[in-house]
């Protein structure tokens, strides 16, 4: 597996995403499904970042991870600690004047009763989230990743994104 690869992470993102894309159809839900979609956007950045934790779930499907460092939320920062090719390739870079204006998304959206929460929402969140994962499992299926999750997907519980 590609040591920038982390499916259990990948996984987890779909949850969120396909979760966000559920609740925004929602009355008075659309802020917690930017939430979601916040918290998918850091997920997918950090799984290329993410190191096995040695434990006797490593090299299975529920395989963890750890992020080295302090603990992260700002998307821009995730993003810098990306290969630079890999991050081209990917072509996050286009997403990168929404990464700004979504930085701190999960954080600032989670706790809508706070002062310093967000004051609105929107649901480009989501379609960055689902259109970065779908640039990500591309490249796993593409480099050859043999994790189920991913050999299978779309067809995997809860369809594609």
């Amino acid at each position: 597996m590609n040591k920038n690869q982390s499916p259990y992470m990948l996984e987890a993102a779909s949850d969120y995403l396909r979760a966000a894309k559920l609740l925004w159809n929602e009355p008075n839900l659309g802020g917690v499904a930017v939430v979601n979609a916040g918290i998918a956007m850091e997920i997918i950045l950090k799984s290329f970042i993410a190191e096995p934790v040695e434990n006797n779930r490593r090299n299975t499907v529920g395989e963890q991870y750890e992020i080295k460092g302090k603990k992260l939320h700002l998307l821009t920062e995730l993003a810098k600690k990306i290969d630079p090719e890999l991050y081209r390739k990917l072509g996050f870079n286009r997403h990168e004047l929404w990464l700004e204006k979504f930085n701190n998304l999960f954080v600032e959206s989670r706790y809508p009763y706070e002062e310093q929460s967000r004051k609105g929402y929107s649901e480009a969140a989501i379609y960055i989230g689902i259109e970065m994962f779908k640039e990500t499992i591309k490249w796993y299926k593409e480099t050859g990743n043999e994790d189920p999750w991913v050999q299978e997907y779309p067809n995997v519980a809860g369809g594609g994104l």
